[in-house]
């Protein structure tokens, strides 16, 4: 079952069912050319999806849309009431999950994104909790979104990846460059099951950015916790915190979703 929020669709799935969910498209039987793409929406996806309709439109075709940010399981609250809640799941938490099931069912995953170094050092943490696991690549992320002076720069990553077959590909450009990206070239990606969007994952998983204590994440207060360690995400705090509950406020007070 999924919910709408401020006309972005989300899926009201928790984490054993998208595991579940994650298995069976990575056990079945593969069309190619039809991966299985995953968005992980957080509050400015969604605020940003309100000027961009593209970037909508692929969130709402994705195959899976968790909720990843706090902002979100707020607002379904306020929205549709505890019965109709959304279920968090950070992409570290998928990354960590498709890494467990690649290793498990012996497939190849493949991580793109962030910046130099970072990508190598999150497969490092990866292989060494799940010592089976095949990362058949790391490489740091592309300087822009699609454009035709760059098609042939993303053709050859495409090529990059094809080359070495993986079954599932984890894509740090950020949003909304990686979710656009992914529908975009998914075509050119015949062996990849499930293809996701990941932001600023490998970082957290390399340990470059640290990530928010537990008890922190629990109640709420991650954006507070990112503010001290990264007061350069200012920006996109504010989008969060503030015009993102305002305009869920507004929406509610006007009967709208």
């Amino acid at each position: 079952m999924d919910i709408m929020i401020l006309g972005v669709r989300i899926d009201r799935i928790r984490i054993w069912k998208l595991r579940e969910q994650c298995r069976i498209w990575l056990s079945g039987d593969h069309k190619k050319g039809s991966l299985a793409r995953v968005v992980t929406v957080n509050p400015e996806f969604v605020m940003e999806a309100q000027k961009n309709k593209e970037f909508r439109d692929v969130l709402n075709t994705a195959d899976c849309a968790i909720a990843d940010g706090i902002g979100l399981f707020f607002a379904s609250l306020l929205l549709y009431g505890y019965k109709k809640r959304l279920y968090r799941i950070t992409g570290v938490e998928l990354t960590w999950l498709l890494a467990e099931l690649c290793s498990m069912l012996g497939k190849k995953l493949y991580l793109v994104g962030g910046m130099k170094g970072v990508a190598e050092k999150a497969a490092i943490v990866l292989k060494k909790k799940y010592p089976s696991l095949q990362i058949v690549g790391a490489e740091e992320g592309i300087p822009h979104i699609v454009t035709r002076a760059s098609t042939a720069f993303q053709e050859g990553l495409c090529w990059r990846i094809t080359d070495t077959a993986p079954d599932v590909l984890l894509v740090a450009f950020g949003a909304p460059k990686q979710d656009l990206w992914i529908a975009t070239y998914a075509p050119l990606l015949p062996t990849v099951k499930i293809a996701v969007g990941v932001g600023g994952t490998f970082d957290y998983i390399a340990g470059v950015v640290p990530y928010a204590p537990q008890w922190v994440r629990d109640i709420g207060f991650e954006w507070t916790y990112r503010l001290l360690t990264q007061p350069h995400r200012w920006r996109r705090i504010v989008t969060a915190v503030i015009l993102f509950p305002f305009t869920i406020i507004k929406r509610k007070l006007y009967g709208t979703t």
